[in-house]
């Protein structure tokens, strides 16, 4: 494999930035991007753009239009700020493919209660007391919020970028950097404004938002609903007089449980060659699986008082080939059959926002050919894995075509979207060495 050829040298260029890789990503953790709100993408875009710039890149930031904005359900949300993204582009010679690496720049929200470190600081540490990482070889950790999820990628593919420019290597086809915004609430304002209005057009992709030891192909997409109840208020020793919002919401979420745990967990999609995490086959799931989940409910003013007005999240977790008509369609016959045995029940159900589920054929070239080069670096053939979450790749593979993978730094010792959120250094270098190979292999 002739991308092979340059491996020591790449090994060893990563390994002599390492430093500067580690200082990049404390850098980037200490910029605030948890979503909702999701404030401060417009710095951490500048900051990435004056790095690319270094490398010969043309820089674009793109702020996602009014309509992104409500399909993304930004009211409902609580988003706040402009939904910044940076797009990259290192021009080939020409006579390539456009390979497209995206990662995302937004990460889960935080409470510091509870923390050991402090999720700002981009704290460095030699050990790791939650786990060791299986490529850890005494690089370190470091810790914060987005530390693994998914800032460390945006540093693995910067320096896979910078590896490829400072060694002199030349490149036929396009090489298309994103940092994304949104990503862990949908990523309608992010990576899908960008590939719906043509702002980024590849070939292939590599979505950096994944786990150690996997390239993923599989994951289910989700409609995410907002429900109300509407009741008549009077006083609580007089309910007789009232009409309860909670006890409305109580009888439709009867309905959704029996309909999710008598239907849904028993409508499934097979996946050839490609494995689902351990702990949901270990629960008996080996295929992907529709579900429901009933998120959040708040109704009420105080015990003395009827509800007039109940609200929740709905989730509803949709199998690839489902869609969002569909699936609301569903939902609301659900929603109706109660009205069988109770005609005064008054509600409405709207869409938050949502995005498809995809599957990736593991035959394809591209991904047989890295999965050959990922092999090398690690040692073992990486698993073909899926999900019953989403990622960003479903924009790549569903609205820009890409045949795509996901790969990354997470692992359990990691603690992603829990407190004490860290990443091992070796990790996130392994990462930045396989994408320099990929992108030399794919593109030169």
């Amino acid at each position: 494999m002739s991308s092979l050829r340059h491996k020591n040298e790449v090994y060893n260029y990563i390994d002599e930035h390492s430093q500067d890789a580690v200082t990049y990503l404390r850098k980037l953790i200490k910029i605030d991007t948890h979503v909702p709100p999701g404030l401060n993408y417009p710095k951490l875009c500048r900051v990435m753009a004056d790095r690319f710039n270094q490398y010969g890149c043309l820089c674009e930031i793109h702020e996602a239009t009014e309509p992104y904005l409500e399909a993304s359900g930004a009211e409902t949300m609580g988003l706040d700020g402009p939904r910044s993204n940076i797009v990259a582009t290192y021009k080939g010679t020409g006579g390539g493919p456009r390979l497209h690496l995206s990662a995302h720049i937004d990460t889960a929200p935080y409470d510091p209660e509870g923390w050991t470190v402090d999720p700002l600081e981009g704290k460095v540490t030699e050990s790791n007391p939650y786990g060791k990482s299986p490529l850890d070889v005494g690089g370190g950790y470091v810790w914060g919020r987005g530390a693994c999820d998914d800032k460390s990628m945006l540093v693995a593919m910067t320096m896979a970028l910078e590896t490829v420019h400072e060694l002199g290597y030349k490149l036929r086809g396009d090489l298309i950097l994103t940092g994304n915004c949104d990503e862990e609430i949908g990523g309608v304002a992010g990576l899908g404004y960008l590939i719906k209005e043509g702002l980024v057009k590849a070939d292939l992709g590599i979505q950096l938002d994944g786990d150690v030891h996997k390239m993923g192909l599989a994951a289910q997409g989700r409609v995410r609903y907002r429900v109300k109840t509407y009741g008549k208020s009077y006083h609580g020793q007089m309910p007789i007089l009232g009409v309860n919002a909670i006890e409305k919401m109580s009888n439709i979420n009867v309905a959704l449980t029996r309909h999710w745990r008598e239907e849904l967990l028993h409508r499934h999609k097979a996946l050839h060659g490609i494995v689902l995490p351990e702990a949901i086959v270990e629960a008996g799931y080996d295929k992907l699986t529709a579900m429901l989940n009933i998120g959040t409910i708040k109704g009420g003013i105080q015990g003395a008082t009827v509800p007039d007005l109940c609200e929740e999240e709905v989730l509803r977790c949709m199998l690839p080939g489902e869609n969002e008509a569909d699936v609301t369609a569903e939902i609301t016959e659900v929603i109706e059959s109660v009205k069988q045995s109770d005609p005064a029940l008054k509600y409405s159900l709207d869409i938050i926002n949502s995005r498809e589920g995809y599957v990736q054929d593991p035959n394809h070239p591209f991904i047989q050919r890295s999965r050959e080069i990922i092999s090398d670096c690690l040692g073992v053939v990486p698993e073909f894995s899926g999900n019953l979450g989403s990622t960003d790749m479903n924009y790549q593979v569903n609205d820009g075509g890409q045949p795509c993978f996901t790969m990354g730094t997470g692992y359990a010792y990691t603690r992603y979207h829990q407190k004490d959120e860290s990443v091992s250094i070796d990790d996130f270098l392994m990462n930045a060495k396989m994408l320099a190979l990929i992108i030399l292999y794919t593109l030169s």
